[in-house]
């Protein structure tokens, strides 16, 4: 047991830095295509960051090929709008 255990701890050491690194590049690109959308419209709504998201997924997975950039840009827009819309509606709704 302490052999399973170690094991899963040295995988996870090895892991950590490499998902960490992603979601930082994730989340700088999504950033900054966030602001430099809200600056060049002048207006901050959901469009800004569903395309946002759409830009950051289809930037991410430009290397690997057109499929992957269409399906990763389509599910990166989608996702990014309903957690944006979502997080709208219950900031409107359910008082904290």
């Amino acid at each position: 047991m302490k052999l399973r255990v170690n094991r899963i701890l040295n995988a996870s050491g090895h892991a950590g830095p490499t998902i960490g690194n992603r979601a930082c590049v994730i989340g700088l690109l999504y950033t900054g295509m966030e602001c430099g959308m809200v600056k060049a419209r002048d207006v901050d709504d959901i469009i800004n960051s569903a395309v946002a998201g759409l830009a950051t997924t289809t930037l991410y997975k430009e290397a690997v090929g057109p499929k992957s950039v269409v399906v990763a840009g389509s599910i990166g827009g989608i996702a990014v709008g309903l957690v944006v819309t979502r997080k709208r509606i219950l900031k409107r709704y359910v008082p904290i």
